[in-house]
């Protein structure tokens, strides 16, 4: 497994961000291999964190292509004050106590933010 962390310091958001990321969270659901994400937000300023999870490599990459993907990487400067992304792979995953919550999570279609 594969986690993508979007670490992201957010701009303003316009109708053109709204319409654009729902299209990129409508293709990595579309790509076989996609997991779900979970999203955090900071409580001591703005900062978000929102991690992907991807079955494999090759899924990640899939989605890594898509045009509207590459697209939105592109134009990130109109709505992010700042972004980082990191790619882990998952060697092991343990715990207790999440309940349902442990593991990935299903898809919920909702953009990042």
């Amino acid at each position: 497994m594969y986690l993508v962390t979007f670490r992201l310091d957010p701009g303003e958001y316009d109708a053109a961000f709204h319409e654009l990321n729902d299209a990129v969270q409508a293709a990595a659901e579309e790509t076989e291999g996609y997991l779900g994400k979970r999203t955090w937000h900071a409580p001591e300023n703005e900062e978000v964190l929102v991690v992907y999870y991807w079955e494999s490599l090759d899924a990640l990459e899939a989605f890594g292509a898509d045009p509207e993907h590459e697209e939105a990487k592109q134009r990130w400067t109109e709505w992010y004050d700042a972004y980082e992304v990191t790619v882990t792979e998952i060697v092991e995953s343990y715990g207790s106590g999440f309940g349902a919550d442990a593991g990935p999570p299903a898809s919920d279609g909702h953009g990042p933010v």
